[in-house]
């Protein structure tokens, strides 16, 4: 795999492969033959990564398998959207041609609940990994071994509440035991007065939790991402931080493994600083972005999630992790790395973010959706 900070730029619009079959979880082997040496990566549905930056030479023959969940999804203010088929995207400038084989396979899924840091996104092309957006959720399915599915039902702008009304609707009667709920929410339960982090937030992540056991799942809880808006001494402002503790007593009372995405991205992004911590979020000629990830920063996000399955021993999640996937780059900030305070205050402004340690007033909109 080429290293996460190269990450290549691919010009072509990626070749599909789609194979009509009902809702259900499904082994895809994936057969791919090259006339010149290049490079390919491997997306499924709606842009889950599988394989990355894949070198293959001239004349080489290579069979790799994976695991798609296809499954229905409703999108909080939209109709349900039935899904009818696996679909693979390859991308690679040149010489591949491919097939496709699928199979249902009596494997786990892990359905995933959250917000626009945690969704499928779409990218634009040429493709560059560093002007997207990606939420943690899609790059997951990459770093496991293909015994277990993932699908992703977090939508941009979602709150607890939305997720309850419609999104976990598409597939709760689908949870078997076995499988696997994660939510990870915050981000805009903060801008709704009566979602608090004490408040509606935590009722409503009890309602998911007692939901998936109801139906003989496993229910896992995150506390939120962090946003990378740095204080002049280097740490990041606390604006989740009511969040995270909300969630770790969440997972305290029901007793379930507390997933603490937000140290993990607070120690991560302020080890890079507030410089480095560019190169993983998003970013183009027209400006950047303090809260989404772009697809590098969705790799290290994904990164950090598995591991705490590991440090936690969070199964049949842990046993699923390829062998050597979980390596971070080692970035660390520079002496002289100073926030420019103006830029950040000004974004905060637009940010609706009633349920914080700090006062805000203003209203935001999400930047991102849910898209294809």
């Amino acid at each position: 795999m080429t290293d996460i900070l190269n990450a290549l730029s691919y010009e072509k619009e990626p070749m599909e492969i789609k194979i009509p079959v009902p809702n259900g979880t499904y082994e895809v082997t994936l057969h791919v033959t090259s006339s010149e040496d290049t490079v390919f990566s491997v997306l499924v549905q709606t842009r889950r990564f599988v394989l990355s930056d894949v070198p293959i030479k001239r004349g080489e023959k290579k069979d790799f398998t994976f695991a798609v969940s296809v499954c229905d999804y409703h999108m909080h203010g939209d109709e349900m959207t039935n899904v009818r088929g696996v679909e693979v995207y390859i991308l690679c400038d040149g010489g591949l041609t491919a097939a496709a084989a699928v199979s249902p396979a009596d494997i786990p899924t892990l359905y995933i609940c959250g917000d626009s840091t945690v969704t499928d996104q779409k990218a634009d092309y040429p493709y560059n990994p560093k002007s997207t957006y990606c939420g943690w959720g899609q790059r997951l399915p990459e770093l496991l071994d293909g015994k277990i599915a993932v699908s992703n039902h977090a939508q941009s702008g979602a709150t607890t509440a939305d997720c309850l009304a419609t999104n976990f609707n598409a597939f709760k009667d689908k949870i078997k035991p076995g499988d696997i709920v994660l939510a990870e929410f915050g981000h805009n339960d903060q801008k709704v007065p009566e979602l608090s982090a004490s408040g509606g937030y935590a009722e409503n992540l009890r309602k998911i939790v007692n939901e998936v056991r109801a139906r003989g799942g496993l229910a896992l809880l995150s506390s939120p991402i962090n946003r990378i808006i740095f204080e002049p001494d280097g740490h990041l402002k606390n604006l989740l931080g009511n969040y995270r503790n909300a969630v770790c007593g969440v997972c305290t009372e029901l007793e379930i493994p507390f997933i603490d995405m937000w140290s993990r991205t607070t120690e991560f992004y302020e080890r890079a600083g507030c410089v480095k911590s560019w190169n993983f979020f998003y970013g183009d000629e027209n400006g950047r972005d303090y809260t989404h990830t772009n697809d590098i920063g969705g790799l290290v996000n994904a990164k950090l999630m598995a591991r705490e399955w590991a440090r936690l021993g969070i199964e049949p999640l842990s046993s699923h992790i390829k062998p050597g996937a979980l390596e971070l780059p080692d970035v660390k900030a520079d002496p002289g790395d100073v926030p420019d305070n103006a830029a950040e205050l000004e974004h905060l402004k637009g940010i609706g973010l009633v349920n914080t340690p700090d006062t805000i007033e203003d209203i935001d909109r999400d930047v991102t959706m849910f898209r294809h």
